[in-house]
């Protein structure tokens, strides 16, 4: 099954209280099937039955059969759902 690491993003002002926008931050990291009709996207939704619309792929697949289905150095912000979700598949 290929998994399509996606992130859930996060905007938040700017802590200066002066004008401007919304500033990105690290959102949660959720994992999704990939579509099967049109490789390399994900399906309609994670595997926590989040909706994909809105969420930016991760540049990140597994090196080899075993290995983690997100990026160490993102373990801080993956959805626990859908690490369940994957973990008893």
């Amino acid at each position: 099954m290929a998994i399509i690491v996606l992130e859930e993003p996060r905007r938040v002002m700017s802590t200066d209280f002066g004008p401007g926008r919304p500033e990105p931050r690290m959102g949660v990291i959720h994992a999704a099937p990939a579509d099967p009709s049109i490789p390399g996207d994900p399906a309609d939704q994670t595997f926590c039955g989040k909706d994909t619309g809105g969420m930016e792929k991760v540049p990140y697949s597994a090196s080899r059969p075993g290995a983690s289905w997100y990026p160490q150095n993102l373990s801080q912000w993956v959805c626990p759902r859908c690490a369940t979700a994957l973990r008893s598949a």
